[in-house]
């Protein structure tokens, strides 16, 4: 991981780990203010919704780490979601606020608002799939947008999706189907940062079978990339051999 110290990296591999192992919603607290810490960032939320997000506002749930919670009354009684443009442009991954509101403006209230509580720069990491919404926003004058900011949110960001929709959908979530004992193996080492062609050699199997596998994890997992198949495998113990 670039542009991270060794006590960053420990310090990132220890959250990732408290993601794995979080049981409860308070201790969600806990491990998101490691992660301010680590960013200088004085306020963090989380928004996750099992339903599509703007036809189902009820079906939100929001863990507010440290945002003002006068903001957060203010942005639902006047229906800033419809004009923030975080979420109404559609766009996921991790999203730098100061770059996507030159490409789309916010409204003057809206801007002015957050503003005045200290929230017109930060990042939002959004995760979208066919069953989850997932946003993990952090927001301070201070945070940068830097290599060493992106590589630590694109890390923990997904442990955190994962995580959050767990405890506050854990009625609604679908036992996943179990990897074979390979597609473990091949996910085990990609976790390790390893290459298709690595994995081939270190399994002694073809490059295009570590592909195939890759490509069935992901779709198994219904996940959109290696590190998040990684967070999903973690969080639901499916890397563990089968019994």
């Amino acid at each position: 991981m670039q542009r991270l110290s060794k006590a960053e990296l420990v310090s990132v591999l220890e959250i990732i780990s408290d993601c794995v192992t979080c049981t409860s919603i308070d201790e969600v607290y806990g491990i998101a203010n490691k992660v301010g810490e680590l960013l200088q960032s004085g306020n963090i939320v989380f928004l996750s919704s099992r339903l599509d997000f703007h036809s189902e506002p009820a079906a939100i749930e929001e863990i507010n780490i440290s945002y003002p919670t006068e903001w957060a009354d203010i942005y639902r009684s006047q229906n800033f979601v419809q004009v923030d443009p975080i979420i109404s442009t559609g766009r996921s991954g991790l999203l730098y606020w100061d770059e996507l509101y030159r490409e789309f403006p916010p409204g003057q209230e809206f801007y002015a608002q957050a503003k005045s509580f200290g929230l017109s720069n930060g990042f939002s990491h959004i995760h979208t799939d066919k069953n989850l919404f997932g946003l993990m926003s952090v927001a301070d004058k201070r945070l940068r947008n830097s290599e060493r900011s992106r590589a630590i949110l694109n890390t923990i960001a997904p442990h955190f999706h994962q995580l959050i929709a767990k405890l506050v959908h854990q009625k609604a979530c679908q036992r996943l189907p179990r990897l074979t004992p390979r597609e473990r193996e091949v996910l085990l080492w990609a976790m390790e940062g390893k290459s298709n062609w690595e994995i081939s050699v270190i399994l002694g199997i073809s490059r295009e079978s570590i592909k195939g596998h890759i490509a069935n994890i992901l779709r198994k997992l219904d996940a959109s990339n290696r590190t998040q198949a990684v967070a999903i495998a973690l969080q639901y113990d499916l890397l563990l051999p089968l019994s």
